[in-house]
Formats: structure tokens, C-alpha cells, sequence
């Protein structure tokens, strides 16, 4: 008879997913792993195997965290708005004291260069998930008229998502909110120009 489990797999992802965000791949060892979840060796490896499994499970447990913030931009008023909803959340977690809120696992998994060929296609595919989301709503606010920038879509998406990416390192670096939401806002200003050099490739 299988013994009953006296913990949650939910929360124990939670905390793997925030450990692996603050500390990358390499930097997170075993020994942190069972302090910061509470388990024991063989409980950690029966419930999600090897430190790779749970590093592949933290990555869809920190994308699952985005579902709030896709709802709130799917119910958005137009695709500006969808936009500025996307990076109110993320200033909010980058004004977190958690270090593990701070940081967003994908991108540290990128920039750390985790040298697996499984891993490095889902922290691709998570990335790539990001600048479609990015990408379709600007789109939509170029079909609103709230959003009048002419350059491709995905074009923007790629400044929206650099921009992303650029507020997570200053986060880490204990730049202060106030300067964050400035770079947001002129961020979100470019979606505004109609001045800008159209490209030649199509959104």
C-alpha cells in the first residue's frame, strides 16, 4: 500500500520554480532544493525526479503564474491596454523583496546558456510564447487605432520584450520602481509614434 502524501506538489514547484529563478540551473543545488521545500532526498526524487525533471517542471509551473495576467489582458479594452496590463504585472513582481519574484526563470535560464538540448528548447519555446502574446496584442491595438505605430507587429514585440527582459536584470540590481515604471512608460510611448521608419517585413 502506497503511504499518503503529506505535502502539496503545487507548492513544492512553487518554491523550486522560485529557487531555480534566483539562483539559475548551475547555482541551485540539491541541498537548497530540500531546505527550501521541505523534503527529503528520496521524497523529492519519487515525487519529481532528478534535479533536471524538476528544473523542466518549475519552468511550466512559473508559466502557469501568467495565466492572471493573460485574462487580464484578453479583457483589456483595446490592445494598448493589453500592453500596459502585461507590464503592470511585471513591475509588480519586479517591486517584490523575493528574489525569486524578482527574477523570471526563462530569462535566467537563457542567459545562463544551460548547455541541455530539452531545456534549451522549452526556455526557447516559454520565450517565443511571451513575444507571440506581445505580439498579438500589439496587433490588436493597431487594428483598434490604440496603438498607432506603424512598425511590424512583431517588430514592436521584439522592443517590448528586450524591454522585458532589460527590467528583470535592473530589478536584480535593486534599481528602484519609480524608474521602472519611467522605462515602461517610454516603452509604451513607441507604440504611440507615427513617425517611425517602416519596415520592409510584414508584421
Amino acid at each position: 500500500m502506497s503511504r499518503e502524501k503529506l505535502f502539496d506538489d503545487a507548492a513544492v514547484l512553487e518554491r523550486a520554480a522560485d529557487l531555480f529563478a534566483a539562483h539559475g540551473y548551475q547555482g541551485t543545488s540539491l541541498a537548497m532544493l530540500l531546505d527550501a521545500t521541505g523534503l527529503g532526498k528520496q521524497s523529492l526524487y519519487n515525487s519529481f525526479g532528478d534535479k533536471r525533471a524538476l528544473y523542466l517542471k518549475s519552468i511550466e509551473c512559473a508559466a502557469a503564474r501568467y495565466a492572471s495576467v493573460h485574462a487580464r489582458m484578453a479583457q483589456a479594452r483595446d490592445g494598448r491596454a493589453a500592453v500596459a496590463a502585461f507590464f503592470s504585472q511585471l513591475i509588480g513582481q519586479c517591486a517584490s523583496s523575493d528574489p525569486g519574484r524578482k527574477s523570471c526563470i526563462v530569462s535566467a535560464g537563457l542567459l545562463e546558456g544551460i548547455d541541455d538540448e530539452v531545456i534549451a528548447h522549452r526556455l526557447r519555446d516559454k520565450w517565443l510564447g511571451t513575444h507571440e502574446l506581445l505580439r498579438a496584442a500589439v496587433e490588436r491595438g493597431q487594428k483598434d487605432g490604440s496603438i498607432r505605430s506603424p512598425e511590424p507587429s512583431a517588430t514592436l514585440a521584439d522592443l517590448l520584450l528586450s524591454v522585458m527582459g532589460g527590467l528583470r536584470v535592473s530589478a536584480r540590481a535593486q534599481i528602484e520602481p519609480s524608474r521602472l515604471k519611467r522605462t515602461v512608460e517610454l516603452a509604451l510611448a513607441m507604440l504611440d509614434r507615427v513617425d517611425a521608419g517602416v519596415s520592409s517585413d510584414t508584421s
